[in-house]
């Protein structure tokens, strides 16, 4: 029981971060080379047997999606669940120059629960991603789906598969090590009765990281 995971295409917000300008009005679409980008990944996923998109309600997922959805010849849904980290005030404030206010700088010392002006904590984020697993579960019995998310969201679906009830704020660093690129495809798969050595592992297992073989 395979889901299959992109991150959104370049966006215009992405230029503007690399070239470090301020975050233009029209950030969140995507740019020339994101819409090629999602369009070369529905062309990577075609033959893998697609069945249903479901997208983050940002504008570059939504795109995203539109743009493979045209490639495989299928609709996309929105779940308000896939949307990305919301950062703070202070870190909208402080474009192009991010440094210390993002949630990465100020949520692995906080308590779970806590959240700085404007952003979500740690557990908000948790519990969006264990509503997300659990629609998903029942999907993948009969389906396969992809889901078009962001960064921040991946790591933490990543980090609640990795870590079950242990996961905590003071995994993040760790776990944002691992880069995922724009358009890159991740995998997690829905184990059930799964032992190794006589060890549980069912649930949610990681399969593929971030691959970038289309790009």
């Amino acid at each position: 029981m395979i889901v299959y995971f992109t991150r959104h295409g370049e966006s215009v917000a992405n230029v503007a971060d690399r070239s470090m300008q301020p975050e233009p009005e029209d950030a969140d679409r995507l740019s020339e080379r994101g819409w090629e980008q999602a369009r070369g990944v529905g062309r990577r996923l075609q033959g893998e047997g697609i069945e249903a998109i479901l997208a983050s309600p940002f504008g570059r997922a939504q795109e995203t999606a539109q743009a493979i959805g045209e490639v495989l010849g299928l609709p996309y849904e929105t779940d308000a669940d896939l949307h990305e980290v919301r950062q703070s005030d202070a870190y909208r404030a402080a474009s192009p120059r991010y440094e210390g206010t993002g949630h990465v700088s100020w949520m692995p010392a906080a308590a779970p629960d806590h959240a700085e002006a404007g952003a979500e904590s740690f557990s908000a984020i948790v519990a969006r991603v264990a509503r997300v697993q659990e629609r998903l579960q029942t999907r993948v019995e009969r389906e396969r789906v992809l889901c078009v998310s962001h960064w921040g969201f991946l790591h933490f679906f990543l980090g609640a598969a990795m870590f079950r009830e242990d996961f905590s704020p003071a995994h993040l660093p760790a776990l944002y090590r691992f880069s995922h690129a724009n358009t890159g495809i991740t995998l997690f798969e829905r184990r059930r009765d799964y032992r190794i050595e006589g060890i549980p592992f069912d649930g949610w297992a990681l399969v593929t990281w971030n691959d970038q073989a289309h790009l």
